[in-house]
């Protein structure tokens, strides 16, 4: 995982230098928190450019219903001018409209296209569909991609595959809530397990109860889902620990639905 540091504008450089020369630059955003994984500072820098088209692309669609994909797009076109469209890279969905779409901003023949997003957003995913094949590098763990990736899409477009950028200033809870975390570096998954399930409690009240069935409250949940899922240790005592990594790799899995509400996004203003 990528988090800013003084080398952390290297990332920054590959990516401006790709946005550069590309003539539409494609914002992957998780369709379930699209607020929130937005970069600010990268769409008021496109927008300030001559000749370049930004698209705003919702991954992840099969993980919300089509009325929330399209109360998120036009939310985009209303709130923030900006031309949104819907795909599930695992599910190949929506793939030949992100075509139509980038040949139609830019109005030529052949485009060269950035895609940028922050990290598990899945943009080498993106990719790697739209080509039909496997070209860029994928893997579950965010940030793999280290530097710019070039890939022939198909004979009439081209794209760069960017580094997973992750500003300081997005709030941990946020990085929990997108999964930009890995399982082996937390060093405190009971505390970022309740983190979590706050969260998922002003989005989805009751949800984590629902999924796992248990009657719980945040202060008893490790404890009762250690039972549950018979996570004890030596004299019965539930292992927290064990039933956090379970929560948290199932909240990773994107086992849960969860998604924010659209009439009250989470977006952080700041320049990330």
């Amino acid at each position: 995982v990528y988090i800013m540091t003084p080398s952390m504008n290297t990332y920054w450089g590959i990516l401006w230098k790709m946005v550069d020369m590309a003539d539409v630059v494609v914002q992957v955003v998780d369709a379930r928190f699209p607020s929130i994984c937005r970069s600010n500072r990268l769409e008021d820098k496109v927008r300030e450019m001559e000749n370049k088209n930004l698209l705003v692309v919702l991954n992840k669609t099969d993980l919300i219903s089509r009325e929330k994909l399209n109360q998120w797009i036009k939310w985009f076109a209303d709130s923030e001018g900006l031309k949104a469209v819907g795909v599930s890279a695992k599910e190949r969905l929506g793939t030949s409209r992100i075509r139509q779409e980038i040949l139609k901003l830019t109005n030529k023949d052949e485009a060269t296209v950035a895609i940028v997003g922050f990290p598990n957003t899945g943009k080498s995913s993106l990719i790697n569909v739209l080509k039909g094949r496997k070209s860029a590098p994928t893997a579950p763990v965010a940030g793999h991609t280290k530097t710019y990736q070039k890939v022939k899409v198909s004979r009439r477009l081209m794209m760069y595959d960017t580094p997973g950028v992750i500003p300081i200033q997005l709030p941990k809870k946020h990085q929990y809530l997108l999964g930009i975390m890995s399982l082996t570096k937390i060093k405190d998954p009971m505390g970022v397990a309740y983190d979590l399930y706050e969260q998922y409690e002003d989005l989805a009240p009751g949800k984590i109860r629902e999924f796992y069935n248990i009657d719980t409250v945040i202060y008893d949940f490790l404890d009762d889902l250690a039972i549950a899922k018979n996570r004890l240790q030596k004299g019965g005592k539930p292992d927290k620990r064990t039933s956090a990594l379970l929560f948290l790799n199932d909240h990773l899995k994107n086992a849960i639905p969860i998604f924010e509400n659209v009439n009250s996004p989470l977006r952080y203003k700041d320049k990330l």
